[in-house]
């Protein structure tokens, strides 16, 4: 074989020096010897005189080397191209992205976007950058690269198509101009023909998977019978299904590619695009008709929107679907709704029943709850109901005070059909049996007669149930919660209860507090009801809040939102409750309503104390404003906390540091004039502090 030929590729980035040297030696290893010149590491001509051919890898760097070189040197400029497959990446851009191109001159720069819009990358706006471009749109993000060119700070995404390699007719002329076997050609032709055969067969199969995919989706979107609409990141409309041409009354032909805002301007998806976050069930009015509408915007891998997508459903049949589980949920039985963070109240007595359910929640053992009418039984066993590992099966309760006896057996343990007048075609099931896996509440328990107690107590220690009129008996694996306003203990020394089944049902015995024990959560409990069923504040004078405080509570929770919703009902949001809109018989445990709450004797003296107190610590002026702003929050139903102080007397001039507040503080319920509540409720005047407000507005 005769010598090789000597070769130089010349380029100004080492990058492209060795990937177009590797691209010579696998096709012409056999005849040539491939060497680099980088003029980014010297522009000395390199030593060999004896080179048969310099390859300049573009126009800029040809017209260097040709002054460089003798006259009688051979020199090629390679024709060079880009991998189809490196471009999909541009080709999944949106239409009009613009992008700049990088490359070592502005001349390159441009021939590889002559190159890209060669493929038919027209629809995408390019711009050249090139090493020490200093003319170029500072607001593009994305860039171009076929190495490891210098772009600008301002680019967030870069996409790297790799080094531009040569094409076929570069390597005609190298195998012509050394005079090189011809055959060769066939070989590297075929190649290259293979090359782009396999890759057109591989985006072919591709566009095949994305047709059939995009009527995949087509047929989504014309059957579901929820109306969709997307736009794309210029805000035209690309997608409107037929179940939104229904709805809407409009055409699809009539405004796909349109503006979104000129179709339908009720929809904002202004908000979802700048913040990139969903908007969720959001009621809308559109073209006389109102929506639940869901927007969720379109993100790229770099969380950038490119467009947003929502769901429109007319809001009546949503309320039919409400309406339509809440039948179905009644159908099946109860569920329990409620949980222990649905329970309101800080009481010492409260938090401490709340602990005691909580413990057992997690147990099978049968927990009697006591406590009288309206104290929130059925909402604390429904609590240690989905507090327990029963939480996702049923829950299902009966109130024996509300049944007659000749019903309650057969709502317990159901029947079969025939086994009385009246008795549903196929029988039916009793609680005990949907209950199954779950939870029972016995509520009222007290008030089973003897004959259902005895069948009770048999279910309880068998754990199997027998339906009226059946001779088979059926296992079941429930949980008791009972709850009584009664005293079982003393109907049981009466004889009107059972002995066994006494202890059958306490073997936990949870006692619920009544309203007058845990009167610390009457305000709370106001502001509560009056929020949830109102929306509304309900503010109490500091007279008509002692006196709610001092009242008895025989109704205990059921009866405070009785008169919470009364109160809501006859009251502006703006005003007061004063004396004037209490019922009677709120006031019928009060003697001295309408004057100012007795304190007990020696009062002046426990004042004069106070007052003297703070005169040592030159804090008079400070406790008149203290006592003042309690009274003013009092007016609310509203407690006061140190940073309300702080930023008080800081606005009327008396500025005060926080440690020092929690000194007057700490005087004032030593001295029994504040009674300290937790963060959330703050601290309250006592009777005492009220008559300490008196005496300053008499002094005034």
């Amino acid at each position: 074989m005769p010598d090789k030929k000597i070769v130089y590729i010349v380029s100004q980035n080492p990058f492209t020096c060795v990937q177009v040297q590797q691209q010579l030696t696998q096709y012409l290893a056999g005849y040539i010897e491939v060497r680099t010149w980088c003029l980014k590491d010297t522009e000395e001509v390199p030593a060999e005189k004896d080179c048969d051919l310099f390859i300049a890898a573009n126009k800029p760097v040809y017209r260097e080397i040709r002054k460089k070189l003798p006259a009688d040197q051979r020199v090629l400029m390679a024709n060079r191209t880009l991998e189809v497959d490196s471009l999909e990446e541009i080709m999944a851009l949106p239409k009009d992205s613009e992008v700049l191109v990088a490359g070592s001159w502005k001349e390159t720069a441009q021939e590889k976007i002559d190159l890209l819009r060669g493929f038919g990358l027209d629809k995408i706006r390019f711009y050249p950058y090139w090493d020490g471009c200093e003319d170029y749109p500072r607001h593009v993000d994305i860039a171009v690269i076929t190495s490891d060119q210098a772009i600008p700070p301002e680019i967030k995404r870069v996409i790297d198509i790799g080094v531009r390699t040569l094409d076929l007719s570069t390597f005609v002329e190298i195998i012509v101009k050394l005079d090189l076997p011809r055959e060769i050609i066939d070989d590297i032709s075929k190649h290259y023909i293979a090359t782009i055969f396999h890759s057109a067969e591989r985006r072919s199969k591709i566009a095949e998977q994305s047709a059939r995919l995009k009527q995949r989706l087509q047929v989504v979107l014309n059957t579901v019978d929820q109306a969709i609409i997307a736009i794309d990141e210029t805000n035209e409309l690309v997608v409107f299904n037929p179940a939104a041409e229904k709805q809407l009354s409009i055409a699809a032909d009539a405004v796909l590619g349109r503006n979104v805002g000129e179709v339908l301007p009720e929809v904002d998806f202004r908000t979802v695009f700048q913040t990139g976050e969903s908007l969720i069930n959001s009621i809308r009015c559109i073209r006389s008709n109102y929506f639940v509408v869901n927007i969720s915007p379109i993100l790229d891998e770099e969380n950038k929107v490119l467009g947003a997508v929502s769901t429109l459903k007319p809001i009546h049949e949503v309320q039919e679907m409400d309406t339509k589980v809440r039948r179905e949920l009644k159908r099946k039985g109860n569920i329990a709704k409620y949980s222990f963070e649905d329970i309101i109240g800080e009481a010492p007595a409260l938090k401490s029943t709340i602990e005691m359910a909580k413990t057992f929640a997690g147990t099978d053992l049968t927990i009697l709850l006591e406590g009288a009418s309206g104290t929130g039984k059925e909402l604390l066993a429904q609590a240690i109901h989905l507090a327990s590992p029963r939480k996702n099966a049923p829950f299902v309760a009966i109130n024996f005070a509300a049944l007659p006896d000749n019903l309650v057996e057969s709502e317990l343990f159901g029947y079969e059909e025939g086994s009385f007048t009246g008795a549903k075609k196929g029988g039916k099931s009793g609680l005990f049996e949907e209950a199954h896996t779950g939870t029972i509440f016995l509520d009222e328990i007290g008030d089973a007669s003897l004959e259902v107690q005895k069948k009770l107590l048999r279910v309880l220690e068998e754990r199997e149930v027998r339906r009226i009129g059946s001779s088979t008996v059926t296992p079941i694996n429930v949980r008791v919660i009972a709850a009584t306003n009664q005293s079982l203990k003393q109907l049981v020394k009466q004889g009107k209860y059972r002995e066994d089944l006494y202890y059958r049902l306490c073997t936990i015995q949870v006692m619920v507090p009544t309203l007058r024990q845990r009167k610390e959560d009457i305000p709370l409990l106001f502001r509560y009801f009056a929020r949830k069923l109102y929306q509304r504040e309900l503010g109490f004078t500091p007279d008509v809040l002692r006196l709610l405080m001092d009242y008895h509570w025989p109704g205990n929770i059921r009866e405070l939102q009785n008169i919470t919703n009364y109160l809501c009902g006859i009251i502006k949001p703006e005003d007061s409750v004063t004396t004037q809109y209490l019922t009677t018989y709120l006031t019928q445990d009060v003697p001295t309503w309408g004057a100012p709450a007795p304190v007990e004797t020696g009062t002046d003296d426990l004042m004069k104390n106070v007052i003297q107190e703070f005169d040592k610590l030159g804090g008079q002026d400070y406790l008149k404003e203290i006592i003042k702003k309690f009274h003013e929050e009092a007016t609310f139903n509203r407690g006061v906390g140190r940073q309300m102080l702080v930023s008080s007397l800081a606005q009327k001039g008396m500025p005060c540091p926080e440690h020092k507040v929690r000194l007057f503080l700490k005087k004032l319920e030593r001295a029994g004039c504040i009674t300290v509540g937790t963060t959330r409720q703050g601290s309250r005047l006592t009777h005492l502090g009220e008559a300490l407000h008196r005496l300053f507005t008499q002094r005034m």
